[in-house]
């Protein structure tokens, strides 16, 4: 366990990491959303990163790989910016969704959408105009919004707030995006790559 502290090191501002837990909500969480992740948050520099939980909303916290809980995970770096692009990333995101409520109602629309396949308008998702919704937060969102700010799409298919945890799962397949590092699930035990 004494790597995980150099993995962190490894982190820049606006890195993405995705991660995997124990237990049964999160399993019904995967499940639903045909995903092995779950979680969704962004790195903001310093050991931390800001995530949406529904019990503590938009918050900052101390990221730790340490904890028993996550059977996985994995970080991602958009390789296109440069490093004051990704400070303006992390203190966008942290001023504009720090404080912000978990939206359960937001959890269902984007399932539903999901599920039954709605886009929506897609053609507005490429427009200069294209206004996002800033208060209708899932974690998943939460990065994808910022990113789509930035120029940056997560997705070419969803709207920024339809983004889903599986969404992040193939960045570095779609092109612009590298692994940073990975913890996978082998044979039902973990193993840290660098």
């Amino acid at each position: 366990m004494g790597d995980l502290s150099s993995l962190v090191k490894k982190l820049i501002e606006g890195d993405i990491l995705v991660v995997s837990e124990k237990g049964l909500k999160h399993a019904v969480n995967r499940f639903f959303g045909r995903s092995r992740w779950h979680h969704v948050m962004l790195y903001i520099g310093k050991g931390k990163v800001l995530e949406v939980t529904p019990r503590k909303g938009c918050h900052v916290s101390k990221l730790d790989l340490t904890r028993e809980s996550y059977k996985a995970y994995k970080a991602v770096r958009c390789k296109k910016l440069a490093a004051a692009t990704r400070r303006k990333i992390a203190a966008a995101a942290v001023k504009l969704f720090r404080g912000k409520n978990f939206d359960w109602q937001q959890l269902v629309k984007v399932s539903f959408r999901r599920i039954l396949k709605w886009k929506g308008n897609r053609g507005n998702i490429q427009k200069e105009t294209y206004k996002c919704d800033l208060d209708s937060l899932i974690c998943s969102n939460l990065v994808a919004i910022t990113y789509h700010m930035a120029g940056h799409a997560i997705s070419s298919k969803w709207a920024p707030e339809y983004i889903m945890p599986r969404d992040y799962d193939m960045l570095e397949a779609a092109g612009g995006f590298e692994v940073v590092f990975e913890r996978k699930l082998e044979s039902g035990r973990g193993k840290n790559a660098a």
